[in-house]
């Protein structure tokens, strides 16, 4: 039962990673690494049903990144998003919430307040069970554009689960790159070589049997390094140990990942304000066993998480 567990901890993280790397905000931070793509984004329709209405997002929004999809759509009257992540960059079929591997899951999840203190329902379960799918119908690289359907069951760590229906998103803008978080500060070093990362978040979120803060630093090639806290942690000296929150993650691609084992210090935490000030260090392994570990050192972060 531990190590069901501790695999679950280890999945919903690197949804967590997934999501923090990706744009959930409006459009003023993303990066415009295509000089064909127009600098004013324009949105087109999302909108899915469940609680007996149905939600449409007035900022929907997308990236494509090497081998991650990532669409969200947003109702920014609430703050209330819905995100879809999908592991792969080409059309198709995918189901949410089953892995192989406890590393790649493709996820949908809504969040009731996407810049506070939100609830989260997410189609994870017990990583075997499909809980619904997304197919991409079509990415139009000419116009930069990508439409689909979806559906998926939503659960939440003690709230009953949520149906989301009938989903559709048609002609959302993409961006090619990653975003960059605003106000963030991070570094650490690989093997004595400075990380330089493209992009960097921080996201708090519940999902069933877990409540996490997840801090992302990862490069456009999705080289990341990415650290998971509970949500209600305090100041103090603290150990990373293997699939057990806290954990940390040195991933050199979405199917190359490793585990750390070092420790970490949270020097702050405004709970309030949502920001979070730590030093770290570990040393990373393959999650799998066999092939070369990676020190991480002189790790530091000052987030403000969403």
């Amino acid at each position: 039962m531990k190590f069901i567990k501790n695999c679950f901890s280890f999945a919903t993280c690197f949804i967590l990673l997934i999501i923090a790397s990706c744009n959930i905000e409006p459009y003023e931070d993303f990066i415009n690494e295509d000089e064909n793509l127009p600098d004013v984004i324009q949105a087109g329709t999302f909108k899915v049903d469940f609680d007996g209405q149905t939600f449409v997002a007035d900022s929907p929004v997308a990236t494509v990144i090497d081998n991650v999809i990532n669409i969200t759509g947003i109702k920014t009257s609430t703050n209330e998003g819905v995100i879809l992540t999908v592991i792969s960059n080409a059309e198709g079929t995918y189901q949410f919430g089953v892995t192989q591997n406890q590393v790649e899951v493709n996820a949908g999840a809504y969040n009731t307040n996407l810049k506070g203190t939100g609830e989260t329902w997410s189609s994870v379960n017990d990583f075997s069970t499909s809980q619904g799918e997304v197919t991409i119908t079509k990415i139009d690289q000419v116009n930069k554009t990508i439409s689909g359907t979806f559906f998926f069951t939503g659960y939440h760590v003690s709230l009953p689960s949520k149906e989301f229906t009938n989903g559709v998103f048609t002609d959302v803008s993409f961006a090619a790159g990653l975003v960059t978080g605003t106000g963030n500060t991070f570094f650490a070093k690989v093997d004595g070589v400075e990380f330089v990362e493209d992009s960097v978040n921080g996201v708090a979120t519940s999902l069933p049997g877990l409540s996490t803060i997840g801090i992302s630093a990862t490069k456009n090639s999705m080289e990341t390094i990415g650290l998971s806290f509970d949500s209600d942690i305090d100041p103090g000296d603290y150990s990373f140990s293997g699939l057990s929150i806290p954990i940390a993650q040195y991933n050199l691609s979405l199917t190359d990942s490793n585990l750390g084992e070092g420790t970490f210090k949270i020097i702050s935490h405004d709970k309030v304000n949502k920001r979070i000030v730590g030093t770290f260090q570990f040393t990373a392994s393959p999650l799998l066993g066999g092939g070369a570990s990676y020190e991480i050192t002189e790790g530091s972060f000052d987030i403000t998480y969403l």
